[in-house]
């Protein structure tokens, strides 16, 4: 595609997230965790607020997320303001990380960081989504419960997202993120840990007429720092993850 393919590709692509009727099915006979759209999402998902939109549809690199919690809860009062006055006049930049003391955001900036990629400004190498598009509802926390059910109703979302990227690497957070993915294309996971997985191959995958390397990695919260870190070797908590990520720079020359 054209960039002005991609635009419209990309366009459509938001509205039929906006328009889909697969939430019921999401939220079927569930108690607890629900989902709901997000009303002012004019993107494919809140996180490209931060690295996402027309701007990046040729990165380089499609960074996935599990799902990104409830956008009602008080922790990100100040980014849905800055998203809210972003939507109503585009010369007001969005500050995705302004008042953020989420330790996903912040770790995500490091690991950046170390092979060379500078996220804490937009930056059209790199475009940021969850696998999952629709947000948790009330008190529904903004992580644990994950249902494969909202990955596989997202799942041709994001392979029309691939298509119209074509990025050349696609890095997933953690296990059921990498999992989707690879069910996206087409290949089985690997039934062995989730650690073993990190570091035993880069994995090649075909979406339609795209092919492109998918690299499974930890999800940099505390929790899967932890996870990645345990009977390891290391003087700072992303020593480990930092090691990962290098095996993406020779892909990214």
């Amino acid at each position: 595609m054209n960039s002005s393919e991609k635009i419209e590709a990309y366009k459509r692509l938001v509205l039929d997230v906006q328009n889909c009727d697969k939430l019921s099915d999401c939220n079927y006979n569930l108690k607890g965790v629900q989902l709901e759209k997000c009303p002012f999402c004019n993107e494919i998902n809140l996180w490209s607020y931060w690295q996402g939109g027309t701007a990046h549809l040729n990165a380089k690199i499609l960074l996935v997320g599990q799902d990104w919690g409830n956008y009602n809860d008080p922790d990100s009062k100040t980014l849905m303001k800055s998203i809210r006055l972003y939507n109503d006049a585009h010369n007001n930049p969005c500050d995705y990380l302004k008042g953020n003391d989420n330790p996903t955001d912040k770790n995500l900036c490091e690991l950046f960081d170390s092979i060379g990629i500078k996220i804490n400004k937009p930056n059209t190498d790199v475009f940021f989504t969850n696998f999952v598009l629709c947000y948790r509802s009330g008190n529904s926390g903004i992580s644990g419960g994950f249902k494969q059910r909202w990955a596989k109703n997202c799942s041709s979302y994001f392979i029309r997202l691939v298509q119209i990227i074509e990025p050349k690497i696609i890095i997933c957070l953690g296990r059921a993120v990498f999992s989707n993915v690879l069910k996206a294309a087409g290949i089985k996971m690997p039934h062995i840990k989730y650690n073993d997985i990190i570091e035993s191959k880069v994995y090649d995958a075909e979406f339609g007429n795209h092919a492109c390397k998918v690299y499974p990695v930890a999800h940099c919260g505390v929790l899967g720092t932890n996870n990645r870190n345990r009977d390891k070797e290391f003087s700072h908590i992303l020593d480990v993850q930092k090691q990962d990520w290098k095996k993406m720079m020779s892909e990214l020359k």
